[in-house]
């Protein structure tokens, strides 16, 4: 670390380092609870939604649908590609007491910058075990919101270009 910045540093913070002895009790309880909500979480993940999105990778690959299943941080997120739309379902630990499923459906439009993209957003308490059901249950949703997008066009729209 830079020492002038740190020697600047130190001089401001000091004077402001004794916290009172509850607020130190309130975070270590925040703690605490937030190691519960991990908890649900990585347990939700693993005996839900892991297995239910193996599951449907299977299916994908059966029929030929490309897709990408991929993690960053805290989240999954299964991304499944079409000739000018594509769908992501993200799976996050967006807060630390809540789990949040967001859908993300998007036409391509002809042009860069031209797409439109429809969004929802499902968030869950973490502070009790989520049901096992509710991994499919999202992704049934998210998969019939796909493929309703896709024979709600009307009838003289079609792809880009066309």
């Amino acid at each position: 670390m830079d020492k002038g910045f740190a020697k600047w540093w130190f001089e401001r913070v000091e004077p402001f380092r004794d916290v009172a002895p509850e607020k130190l009790a309130m975070e270590r309880a925040a703690v605490a609870r937030m190691q519960e909500f991990n908890r649900n979480y990585v347990e939700f993940l693993q005996t839900s939604v892991m297995p239910a999105i193996g599951e449907l990778v299977k299916v994908l690959n059966t029929h030929k649908i490309v897709h990408r299943v991929s993690t960053w941080g805290n989240q999954l997120s299964l991304r499944v590609h079409l000739a000018y739309r594509w769908g992501e379902l993200v799976i996050a630990q967006t807060h630390e007491d809540a789990v949040t499923f967001d859908h993300n459906i998007v036409t391509e439009g002809e042009k860069r910058g031209d797409d439109a993209s429809d969004q929802h957003t499902h968030p869950y308490d973490l502070r009790d075990p989520l049901p096992g059901s509710l991994a499919w249950q999202e992704i049934q949703f998210f998969m019939g919101r796909l493929a309703q997008d896709l024979t709600a066009l009307e009838e003289e729209e079609g792809p880009p270009g066309n």
